[in-house]
């Protein structure tokens, strides 16, 4: 049995992984901690894990932490990083934040100063359709963003026949917020309402643009919106095709990318978010604008799960040699 450890079990990504966690046959969570309800059952913050999990939230103890098989971080980006510093090299560490996602200018650029550059090179890019056999031999996984998970997965299969300018649209559930009090997050500013958020600003982008970039020169603009529901990303991708291309050309060259991943759904028929919710899938279609030879390519994911989450245990089955499904054959919220 694997022993593992949460950082930042009272946010929605903690309470993620504690269920998937509680239901994976060949783990133990041995230790739950978190910066506040320190001392507290986890089913008082969350009454919905009552006699399920109510493990005792502890204070945050590095010697605790070094001595499992793996953390999960599920803290705030410039959080995350101070405990990464401490805790390299005694544990393996899994990161929920965008501490390790970007090289150190980029980071600082867009973050804040970086406390541990030389550990940046040490971690892996979670994506596992982009970097399984590297995640294998991870010391340290930088678990990918929820909007950059959607979106990269959408475009990768069609980066060498499209040109370099790619346009993203995505939109999220209000949860992709976390879950602090926020005036523009109350129930009465979101229900019946649909806007734009962070453009042209948004952490995603260089995100995005620098994973894509490793794989093909691109420069991405990227435009996020709130949807008024729960969970759940759609994103949308277009981009214009360097020659012209068949639908069934396009079709079998996504179809044949994903042909071996269990959690990628490929399909003809354009997805929508309730066929993911509460999963660890990515849904995938397109359409070919053949007037202004463009590609439009959509995308969906559960933000909380295949955009965080169940992402990472994901790659904790990786890390450890286990089947990749294992604990994560979820059913979907339908309807």
């Amino acid at each position: 049995m694997l022993r593992v450890g949460i950082v930042g079990v009272s946010g929605f990504t903690g309470l993620e992984l504690v269920k998937l966690l509680l239901h994976h046959p060949l783990v133990e969570i041995d230790y739950l901690s978190a910066r506040s309800h320190v001392g507290q059952p986890l089913s008082d913050i969350f009454p919905s894990l009552k006699n399920i999990c109510d493990k005792i939230i502890e204070p945050i103890d590095e010697n605790r932490l070094s001595k499992l098989d793996v953390v999960f971080l599920a803290l705030p980006h410039g959080i995350s990083m101070e405990f990464v510093c401490k805790l390299f090299g005694k544990v393996r560490i899994i990161d929920l934040s965008a501490d390790f996602r970007l090289p150190k200018d980029l980071y600082e650029k867009w973050y804040k100063p970086h406390l541990c550059p030389n550990l940046i090179k040490e971690a892996v890019y979670g994506l596992p359709e982009l970097n399984r056999e590297k995640i294998k031999k991870a010391k340290l996984i930088a678990n990918p963003g929820c909007y950059a998970t959607a979106s990269i997965l959408a475009i990768l299969p069609f980066l060498d026949i499209v040109e370099s300018d790619v346009i993203i649209d995505a939109k999220s559930g209000v949860s992709g917020a976390g879950k602090s009090l926020r005036e523009d997050l109350l129930f009465s500013e979101v229900e019946s309402s649909f806007k734009a958020y962070s453009v042209a600003k948004h952490r995603h982008q260089p995100e995005i643009e620098y994973t894509l970039s490793l794989v093909e020169p691109v420069k991405v603009t990227f435009v996020p919106h709130l949807l008024p529901i729960n969970r759940g990303i759609l994103a949308t991708v277009y981009a214009k095709l360097k020659g012209f291309f068949d639908e069934s050309y396009l079709f079998e060259k996504l179809e044949k990318f994903y042909r071996n991943e269990f959690f990628i759904r490929v399909s003809k028929s354009l997805p929508q978010i309730n066929n993911i919710s509460g999963t660890n899938f990515c849904d995938i279609s397109f359409a070919l604008d053949k007037d202004n030879n463009r590609l439009i390519i959509v995308s969906v994911i559960d933000n909380l799960l295949k955009g965080a989450s169940s992402q990472a245990l994901q790659n904790m089955n990786i890390m450890f040699g286990l089947k990749e499904e294992e604990g994560l054959k979820l059913k979907p919220y339908y309807p």
